[in-house]
């Protein structure tokens, strides 16, 4: 028997530790952080949100369960977007506008070639917008792609038999729409919903700005300059649209802005990234649109003053000690093969379990790493082992706090945080959980003003902070905040 089966799992449950990978069963092992609720209902209801919390505290999770709890609702259209790479850094609210449009349009074209009926309830003007649309916004896709939003989008019921009819005849299906091409273009969806004959009306010529094109199968909509107004003016014919087909509000979720790579974990390039498409209130208070951002905690001190963040609904994900053993143990529930398990199934002293939970500092990934790190130390060690047994969960600690990703941890000002570990060795090479700038001084041999300066580094990665009572000598103590680099020093570890 191989470990997962004697501790009583169908597979290892700290395995995966991100929420991509857990689509599939993230409604079984969902633990609602605080206000949940408030936020779905807000984003239901057509009010843009703010969801705002630490790395590694499930912003992602949130994101993923509130797509599958809004999409389920009739009246609601549903994206979500984490990929930025068209997107330039900065003046970029053009950009953010053209990715909402070819979302949506992408996937309501899909949607339309499920239920061609649909096509039948819009106006002859609203035909020639969604043509236009379709031809300039919708986003070429593989064949799996649409394959996967097809079969997830929701078959309509049909109750008129002339629509029916419709339907049924009306051109190609799915299948055969996938089954002789190796993309999915404009052109094939247009021509499955009959839209390829139909001209846009005139007043997109005026949004498009000065061009001398007449054709408007031959326009590059994304090398071509449209104002914001003009772009705006275009999704607020989308939006006319899907409330035409009985879609009350289009729902954007937003995740991820901050670990877009061109950004490199940089907190000024990031809240400049963001600030156009955050601050324009006139887009967020769009009674027909509802945006929820992912955003990380510290952008909101970042643009204060900037973003009305008072004017939105804002949900902090953020956990308490005491919710971590719940939320694991429903994760742990999950992957049990007959009894459902806890964590103190696992592990049988409570200090242990007081520890994990303490290192993991409020962070349910950091919780899962951790106890990753022991499962992978107890089946190196004992994998016949019934539960966690101490050898290992001490190993498994030592290697989580010795291995930590501690350079992504903390938003940069200058986009490179490579002296964040030369500040832990040096903290560690003091052997102190509580120290004077005379120990750093003393343990280096070099000037105060040397150790007044790494002390100050210190405090802005949030290793430590100024204690307000002084020595008996008045000397300033600093006492470590980071709980695992306290336990590095308490189980003397030297060097990371």
């Amino acid at each position: 028997m191989n470990i997962d089966k004697n501790l009583g799992f169908k597979k290892n449950p700290f395995s995966k530790r991100s929420s991509e990978q857990e689509l599939d069963f993230i409604h079984k092992i969902f633990y609602e952080p605080n206000y949940y609720k408030t936020l779905l209902n807000d984003l239901s209801n057509g009010d843009s949100s703010f969801i705002i919390g630490q790395r590694g505290h499930g912003k992602t999770a949130v994101i993923n369960k509130l797509f599958d709890d809004l999409v389920v609702q009739d009246d609601l259209f549903i994206i979500k977007i984490d990929r930025f790479d068209s997107i330039p850094v900065k003046r970029n609210e053009s950009a953010f506008l053209k990715i909402i449009l070819k979302e949506a349009v992408t996937k309501l074209g899909i949607v339309l070639t499920k239920n061609r009926f649909l096509v039948s309830k819009l106006s002859r003007i609203e035909k020639q917008k969604l043509a236009f649309l379709i031809q300039h916004f919708f986003r070429t896709i593989n064949n799996d792609e649409y394959s996967q939003v097809y079969n997830n989008v929701k078959k309509i019921r049909i109750k008129n038999f002339f629509v029916r009819l419709y339907n049924s005849f009306f051109l190609k299906t799915a299948n055969s729409i996938t089954s002789a091409v190796v993309g999915i273009t404009s052109n094939i969806i247009s021509q499955s919903l009959g839209l390829n004959q139909i001209e846009p009306p005139p007043t997109y010529r005026e949004y498009l700005g000065p061009i001398s094109l007449t054709d408007f199968s031959k326009i590059d909509i994304d090398s071509l300059e449209i104002s914001k107004e003009n772009l705006k003016h275009i999704l607020d014919d989308l939006l006319s649209i899907l409330e035409a087909l009985d879609f009350k509000t289009l729902v954007v979720l937003f995740d991820k802005i901050d670990e877009y790579q061109e950004l490199n974990q940089d907190i000024s390039k990031i809240g400049l990234f963001t600030r156009e498409i955050l601050s324009d209130t006139e887009l967020l208070m769009n009674s027909k649109l509802a945006i929820g951002f992912s955003l990380w905690s510290e952008l909101k001190s970042e643009l204060g003053g900037i973003v009305r963040f008072d004017k939105f609904d804002s949900v902090d994900v953020s956990w308490q000690p005491r919710d971590l053993e719940p939320l694991i143990n429903k994760r742990i529930a999950h992957f049990s093969i007959n009894v459902k398990k806890k964590l103190s199934d696992l592990i049988d002293f409570q200090g242990d379990i007081d520890e994990i939970i303490n290192l993991s500092r409020r962070s349910p990934r950091d919780l899962i790493t951790l106890l990753g790190e022991i499962y992978k130390e107890q089946a190196n060690s004992n994998p016949n082992a019934q539960k966690f047994e101490s050898g290992a969960i001490s190993k498994g600690m030592i290697n989580f706090c010795t291995n930590y990703d501690y350079d992504s941890l903390y938003p940069s000002k200058t986009g490179k945080n490579k002296d964040i570990k030369s500040m832990i060795n040096r903290i560690l090479a003091i052997k102190l959980t509580r120290f004077t700038l005379r120990n750093l001084s003393d343990t280096f041999n070099q000037p105060a003003s040397q150790s007044e300066g790494q002390i100050k580094k210190m405090i802005q990665y949030e290793l430590i902070n100024e204690e307000e009572i002084l020595s008996n000598t008045n000397a300033k103590f600093f006492e470590i905040i980071d709980p695992k680099v306290s336990y590095l020093i308490r189980r003397a570890i030297n060097r990371i």
